[in-house]
């Protein structure tokens, strides 16, 4: 095997893991592809999220999502829901944060991101629907100095994860 794959590589370092108490929650709300949400799911995996509740999302064929998710199906729990199913999902005391440009919502480098967040991630579309919205006690983006203004959802995720990640550790 290369000695730069990354099997090897994690071998000789170490990384903080988080306390289950903490582990973040990822909300897919209405993702319209199923390979996003397999990329969320891998995602999910790679910062140890306690689990991803998609919301409201169109009927996808399990093969798409489990293809693009690879192994990391296996460590991470999935559930789909709909919106009014949502809060019976997520864990009493971690608090909802959206991921979005819309008014009120503060710049993700300079915001506190509370230790237990379930963090919401629009369509790919249309964003966050506004009655989720309404849930999100804290509202964040991402600040783009170049002149495109969108980011493919789960790379916003990633992003977003490793900000409340790096925090953390």
């Amino acid at each position: 095997m290369n000695e730069n794959h990354s099997k090897i590589f994690f071998e000789g370092h170490t990384v903080n893991e988080l306390s289950d108490d903490i582990r973040p929650v990822l909300i897919a709300d209405r993702f319209s592809t199923p390979e996003n949400i397999g990329h969320l799911i891998r995602l999910a995996a790679n910062v140890g999220a306690k689990k991803i509740i998609v919301v409201d999302s169109e009927d996808h064929r399990q093969s798409k999502i489990n293809k693009t998710a690879g192994t990391a199906i296996k460590y991470v729990d999935v559930v789909f829901c709909n919106l009014d199913e949502l809060r019976d999902n997520i864990p009493a005391d971690y608090s909802i944060v959206g991921l979005e440009t819309a008014g009120g919502a503060e710049n993700i480098y300079s915001a506190k991101l509370p230790d237990r967040m379930a963090i919401v991630l629009g369509s790919e579309k249309y964003g966050i629907q506004p009655d989720l919205l309404k849930m999100c006690g804290l509202k964040v983006f991402i600040p783009m100095p170049g002149p495109v203004k969108s980011m493919n959802v789960t790379h916003a995720a990633a992003v977003a994860l490793f900000v409340w990640y790096s925090r953390r550790c």
